[in-house]
């Protein structure tokens, strides 16, 4: 069967019918977003179902009495519940490393398929009747091609909102609110949402290329508003996928960041003007964009803060002094972060004024919060570090937030029998104040210090000094505390040096170093695989949660152990605290 969909002239009637149904199946598309999120509802409470028939079978078996009578429906939940815990953890595995998780590609190409039948379906020549099936559209031989054409642009516009939705920062995101969890994370799926628009955008321009060429009036409507707009458009977000690639964003942050926002701006009003029955959806997504922005500053405080260099080292601890109304939220959540930005004044560049870094909140006082972060090659950190360098210097700096995925700290004491959690540098800064909380929680309950594990591979003790002087003292001669120095000596190169941190040297040392916070540390590396394994031994029926923050190829080699683990149905939780803008 050959290429279906023909050039066909349509009475005016005939327009306004195709007119119609393109409106009604962009709709279709912009509703349909609602799928997936009562979808996650009803999962999170058959999930939450699952979970306390599976807790009440185990509870009654350990009450009876030994013997050959059990319980079928218990044992029926249970085996239901540990396979869907192995095929959770396979979908939340990446494809490749750095290419996204399983569950992330599979729900991508579903979507896709289902924009896909949107885009498809009923593109006749305005007389099909709605009750026709797809096949029954493809082997008509009249199927309108400048409707199919229409169709991509207005299914794929549709979805704009949502896109810009997902990727809102505010506390007061509806996504975040519904789906329990941060903008670190909801921005993943920004960025798949992004793909698969950009595609059917780009079949949308290719097809109506294909007509000028074939036609050839090319020129004729590249000079008419309609055509021209669009060729714009779909270069601008080709540049802005481009420039949203890793490589691109390891390179340069501040390309990425200021190609996604000048185009994602300038695309809109080009959008507005492209095509009439686009302009709702480009007044929806910049509704939220400029909502966005506006509770974002709202939520900002801009204050002179105190910025001290750690000793041999290249990071800083910058303290911000934070109002008593404000600070509780800080209090409410240890491991939250904050977005640091140099503010705008006569003598800061555009680039420091508009651009944003996330760095986590390692300590809270009764005055404010405290920074702890390494200067890399970024004007943001760049900039701080030459305060750090200066006496007496106290920057003004913006402070939005406090952000992050909210971890119950009393929940995640009761529902899990042992908690590890394993740091790679800098990471400590979000692991840390967790183990503190999580330790206070045990104490108050009066349960067992063993079933919380804190490991922590850090270059140097210099690097781990910024513990040093707080109230962890009383952490001293902590069993569970295990902090591994991985170079032989405390770092005292310049910043011309790699300042990475991605990359944790794993040199096995032979020199004696002193206490780190009143804890002995141990010389090397970490082994990961001993230490999941004399966790997950202990009891094979203990629920575990693993927490994690530090460079990636230590959370992939940590997470490889742990799933092993998984992939036996053990209820394992796991939470990787990444930036993934």
């Amino acid at each position: 069967m050959g290429w279906p969909w023909q050039f066909v002239s349509l009475a005016s009637e005939a327009k306004h019918t195709r007119h119609e149904i393109l409106s009604q199946f962009a709709l279709y598309s912009q509703l349909s977003v609602l799928i997936p999120i009562i979808g996650y509802q009803a999962y999170r409470l058959g999930a939450w179902l699952l979970m306390k028939r599976e807790r009440r079978g185990v509870a009654y078996m350990a009450l009876e009495e030994p013997s050959g009578d059990t319980r079928p429906a218990d044992k029926s939940i249970g085996g239901i519940a540990r396979r869907w815990r192995v095929w959770k953890w396979w979908l939340n595995d990446e494809v490749r490393p750095s290419w996204g998780s399983r569950g992330r590609w599979i729900a991508a190409v579903i979507w896709s398929l289902w924009l896909l039948f949107l885009c498809i379906f009923r593109t006749g020549n305005g007389t099909f009747a709605p009750h026709l099936i797809l096949l029954g559209s493809l082997l008509t031989s009249s199927l309108d091609y400048f409707h199919l054409t229409k169709r991509f642009g207005s299914v794929a516009a549709a979805q704009v909102p949502f896109h810009y939705l997902l990727a809102m920062r505010t506390r007061f995101s509806p996504m975040i609110t519904l789906f329990r969890t941060s903008h670190e994370q909801l921005i993943l799926w920004h960025r798949t949402s992004g793909n698969i628009i950009m595609v059917f955008l780009l079949i949308h321009g290719a097809l109506y290329l294909n007509y000028y060429i074939i036609s050839g009036t090319l020129i004729e409507h590249l000079q008419g508003l309609h055509a021209s707009t669009g060729v714009v458009a779909v270069s601008l977000g080709a540049a802005l996928a481009g420039t949203s690639l890793d490589a691109i964003r390891k390179w340069s942050y501040r390309v990425f960041f200021f190609c996604h926002l000048a185009i994602g701006l300038g695309v809109m009003p080009i959008l507005f003007f492209h095509a009439k029955p686009l302009r709702v959806y480009t007044i929806e997504a910049l509704t939220l964009f400029i909502l966005d922005r506006i509770l974002r500053r709202l939520d900002t405080v801009t204050e002179p803060v105190s910025i001290t260099q750690i000793p041999h080292t290249d990071l800083m601890k910058i303290q911000v002094p934070i109002t008593s109304k404000k600070l509780g939220r800080f209090e409410f959540n240890p491991g939250q972060h904050v977005y640091v930005a140099m503010p705008s004044d006569k003598s800061s560049k555009i680039s420091k004024r508009l651009l944003s870094n996330p760095f986590t909140v390692a300590k809270v006082s009764s005055t404010g919060i405290t920074l702890v972060l390494r200067a890399l090659q970024g004007p943001t950190t760049q900039s701080l570090w030459l305060h750090a360098r200066r006496f007496h210097s106290k920057p003004l700096l913006s402070i939005e937030g406090p952000y992050g995925c909210p971890i119950n700290i009393p929940d995640l004491i009761t529902n899990f029998d042992r908690i590890l959690l394993v740091a790679g540098g800098i990471g400590a800064t979000f692991t840390w104040p967790l183990y503190g909380a999580l330790r206070e929680q045990l104490e108050a309950e009066s349960r067992d210090p063993d079933q919380l594990n804190f490991i922590w591979a850090v270059r140097s003790s210099a690097e781990a000094g910024w513990i040093s002087d707080s109230e962890e003292q009383a952490f001293s001669e902590d069993p569970n505390i295990q902090i591994y120095l991985t170079r032989h000596h405390d770092l005292a190169e310049s910043l011309d040096h790699d300042l990475s941190d991605e990359g944790i040297e794993m040199d096995d040392m032979h020199t004696n170093p002193g206490l780190i916070g009143g804890i002995k540390p141990r010389i090397g590396r970490p082994f990961l695989k001993d230490i999941v394994e004399q966790i997950f031994s202990i009891n094979s029926g203990e629920r575990v949660a693993v927490l994690f923050c530090g460079p990636q190829g230590l959370g992939r080699e940590l997470r490889t152990h742990v799933g092993g683990w998984a992939a036996q149905g053990r209820d394992v939780m796991w939470h990787e605290e990444s930036f993934g803008m």
